[in-house]
């Protein structure tokens, strides 16, 4: 990978992750700031919440940011990107659909089928029955910010591959 892509993928990591974490964060906040404690079930559940947010986060992230970086590339202003047959990465970003709609809603599922049972694994493991509020708004915050700042990288590599494969 050359310098210059580096530098994108790095830029488009830090932006997507940062704004991602705290735009989540806040919204966790504000939502959940005056209410009771998460629990895995009932009218409060982080579960839901959880889930709902490893579907969306990654399908809108994806549904933006490919067809801003496809944007870029047909202007010019970008170069294709591939990190080579070796790179685990590019060889599953190879493998999504070229159209932005199948391949957001491919991210998306990514999200709820592996993200979301990953992360509630992690609570379980952890012992975790009740989250606060504040504690579990900084808690997404960090989560969604990570989701997305991982990610964007297979959706960059969507965007920016050389021919389009699969459609």
């Amino acid at each position: 990978m050359n310098n210059t892509a580096y530098h994108h993928l790095r830029h488009e990591v830090l932006v997507g992750g940062i704004s991602n974490a705290v735009f989540n964060g806040l919204i966790a906040w504000l939502l959940l700031r005056s209410g009771p404690a998460l629990a895995w079930w009932g009218e409060h559940s982080f579960v839901m919440d959880i889930a709902a947010t490893a579907l969306l986060l990654p399908l809108i992230v994806a549904l933006i940011v490919i067809p801003l970086q496809r944007s870029k590339l047909r202007k010019g202003k970008l170069q294709p990107i591939a990190l080579g047959p070796s790179s685990s990465i590019q060889a599953l970003a190879d493998r999504f659909p070229s159209g932005a709609g199948k391949s957001a809603l491919l991210f998306g599922l990514v999200g709820l089928l592996l993200v979301a049972p990953l992360t509630l694994s992690g609570f379980y493991l952890l012992g975790v029955e009740q989250v606060a509020p504040g504690n579990y708004a900084l808690f997404k915050g960090i989560w969604a910010g990570a989701m997305a700042g991982v990610l964007v990288i297979p959706m960059v590599l969507v965007a920016l591959r050389a021919t389009p494969t699969n459609s």
